[in-house]
């Protein structure tokens, strides 16, 4: 006869945070194929209309399309955000390898926040002293539908919070003890 062990809520809150947070990473990559080339003509207008070569973003490697290896963080980071909730949620003792990788999201989120704090510096450092990089990103990000920028600062809070609450849900007594049955 199988004991079937009843998971705690603060199991079920990690899983569910964790579910969510890899669905936060797809925003970005989903949107970006979406409507990536149109951002990347802006950016490229925007550029023109100031007198700079709108070639000066290839030339640096800057693409405002998401594609490529630009993809291959959010998606990989989602896909294992996923695997992880789904063996926290099923009681699966590898589901403690939380543990082991959220710290690594952690930080993962905290470049995120950098970049995105610093891309007018780092654009403008590009583009140099006679442009306007913040004018460039707002014709980039006038693209996109107007609930995204909500949405995306929504993201740079949530997912660090959300990191830090797994993990301290995961360190609780009742919690470990779930997963050593």
């Amino acid at each position: 006869m199988e004991i079937t062990k009843t998971r705690p809520r603060t199991v079920t809150v990690a899983g569910s945070l964790q579910l969510l947070f890899a669905l936060a990473f797809l925003i970005a990559p989903v949107l970006g194929l979406i409507y990536g080339a149109d951002v990347q003509s802006a950016a490229e207008a925007e550029l023109a209309r100031q007198g700079l070569s709108p070639s000066v973003l290839a030339e640096n490697n800057l693409h405002f399309d998401e594609g490529g290896y630009a993809m291959v963080l959010p998606v990989t980071t989602a896909v294992i955000a996923a695997i992880l909730a789904w063996l926290t949620l099923a009681g699966k003792r590898a589901g403690r390898m939380t543990l082991i990788v959220q710290p690594f999201f952690l930080a993962l989120d905290v470049f995120v926040l950098t970049s995105q704090l610093s891309k007018v510096q780092y654009l403008q450092s590009i583009l140099g002293a006679g442009a306007n990089a913040q004018a460039v990103l707002d014709a980039s990000e006038r693209v996109y539908p107007a609930w995204l920028l909500a949405v995306s600062d929504g993201r740079l809070v949530f997912t660090p919070l959300a990191s830090l609450a797994v993990i301290v849900l995961l360190l609780l007594p009742s919690a470990r003890a779930y997963f050593r049955e």
